[in-house]
């Protein structure tokens, strides 16, 4: 059994050693109480080390799991993992938010030095350096990022997974094994960072294309800053409320705007050479690349611009999920992106950064489970667990089996449909839990929002630097 393995139960551990793609396929009778038997192990083992949930528990009188819908009252808010007050960041108080997030992982942080730090991403970098944690954030519309205690056995575990679901979904065998297979990897992106995309391209370009030299990265050597992000959170905010003026940026950041200059000064020349560099060392080849279908379709028009047609090999895989998310696409702009990439393979995923075991999309369109990650449909306005039978419509929580440092259980913020928790198949013939795909934010519905999605972090980052330079005219 792999390391990555290990981490899970053993029943579930057999399909990321085996036959992956057989989880979509499970009948409830077998999925279920594999989910159970992990589950009861997870919340045994984290119900002490995590007050939070140990709290929880105790007020909900549960000192065990019967059945799997016991757990929905200890499944945590979405906003848990950005529970700190926001004063810790605009006061520089790293000491704070590390006690904080010391109480929602098994690992000791007490022993962490906080002096001297001032900004995000100097406390991630230096958490990398002294502990095993390896934090993932989010992008917060109101400038408060949630940060997840994934540690660093967990990336390769994410990679692993996302390898085994590209392998097997289709059957047993039917795509490449990017774990042994080696090809390049190429994201339009950062290298670097602590958002989830960043720290898993990363890996991918360790696990799947064998090490830097065989990866292609828009900015291989910038960091994708967790300041700036939150800064973008908080000027989407003020905007909304007409407090742009009242916006106060940190010294610490300030005094980056040099750093975020000369990147954006470079900004075409960085994508001249991405281009170039895509073309020169990767053209004709199986690739795997990565990136949402909005960044594809502005790389492809540029690509097309540049008479770029065809460029990579015809085994070449794409990842991609999340959607147009507002962005007005043309009706052929899927045509237009393939007709640039020369290839048509593709997996769209339903995730979330708080989620390690993503959903692919199948031929019918619907979003289906691996049985890593147990399903809920909760009834937005009392939050009771609709029946697991049938097909529902409400707020989705999930319980993600795949942490064992941090509870992974959790409420979103998303309205969904959910079939398939019963034996009913999908149209594509696989059983078990999916959603259908019209996936919407509930604060949407009531004219605001809480996250910046993956599509639009990049738009969202590049307009703060912007921001952040014009304070320096």
């Amino acid at each position: 059994m792999s390391i990555a393995a290990a981490q899970l139960h053993p029943g579930l551990a057999a399909l990321l050693e085996g036959d992956f793609g057989r989880g979509y396929r499970m009948a409830r009778a077998e999925r279920e109480p594999l989910q159970l038997a992990s589950l009861r192990d997870r919340f045994a083992a984290l119900r002490g080390p995590i007050g939070a949930l140990g709290r929880l528990a105790d007020e909900q009188g549960l000192a065990d799991i019967t059945w799997l819908e016991d757990v929905v009252p200890l499944l945590f808010p979405h906003t848990v993992y950005k529970s700190y007050p926001l004063s810790f960041l605009e006061q520089g108080r790293f000491d704070r938010l590390t006690r904080w997030l010391d109480g929602l992982t098994t690992l000791d942080l007490s022993g962490f030095d906080s002096a001297g730090i001032d900004t995000i991403d100097d406390w991630v970098r230096r958490l990398d350096a002294q502990t095993e944690l390896a934090v993932i954030h989010t992008f917060g519309t109101s400038g408060k990022l949630s940060f997840l205690p994934r540690t660093k056995a967990h990336t390769p575990l994410a990679v692993a997974l996302n390898a085994r679901a590209i392998r097997d979904f289709h059957g047993h065998g039917s795509g490449p094994d990017l774990l042994v297979e080696r090809r390049p990897v190429i994201s339009p992106s950062y290298r670097l960072g602590a958002s989830s995309i960043a720290r898993g391209m990363a890996r991918m370009a360790q696990d799947y294309a064998g090490g830097l030299d065989q990866a292609l990265f828009l900015y291989p050597d910038a960091w994708f800053s967790a300041d700036v992000a939150s800064l973008a959170g908080r000027i989407k905010a003020a905007e909304a409320r007409g407090e742009m003026g009242q916006l106060q940026i940190s010294p610490a950041l300030l005094a980056r705007r040099a750093e975020f200059a000369a990147r954006e000064a470079s900004r075409a020349e960085d994508m001249d050479r991405f281009f170039a560099e895509a073309s020169r060392r990767f053209a004709g080849q199986d690739v795997f690349l990565f990136a949402v279908w909005p960044i594809l379709f502005e790389w492809a028009e540029e690509g097309l611009q540049r008479g770029l047609r065809g460029l990579f090999g015809p085994g070449s895989v794409l990842t991609t999920g999340g959607g147009s998310k507002g962005r007005v696409l043309p009706p052929d702009y899927k045509d237009r992106i393939f007709e640039f990439l020369g290839f048509e393979r593709h997996f769209e995923f339903f995730g979330m950064s708080e989620l390690m075991a993503n959903a692919p999309r199948c031929e019918a369109g619907h979003f289906h489970f691996p049985p890593l990650v147990v399903p809920f449909v909760l009834d937005p306005e009392t939050g009771a667990c609709l029946p697991r039978q049938g097909t529902h419509t409400g707020r989705l929580a999930l319980m993600d089996l795949v942490p064992e440092s941090y509870w992974g259980g959790f409420v979103t913020g998303d309205e969904v449909t959910l079939s398939g928790c019963d034996d009913v198949p999908c149209a594509c013939g696989r059983t078990g839990p999916r959603l259908h795909p019209e996936i919407r934010r509930f604060s949407e519905a009531r004219g605001g929002d809480d996250k910046i999605n993956c599509a639009g972090a990049p738009e969202a980052h590049d307009r703060a630097v912007d921001f952040l330079l014009e304070q320096a005219r």
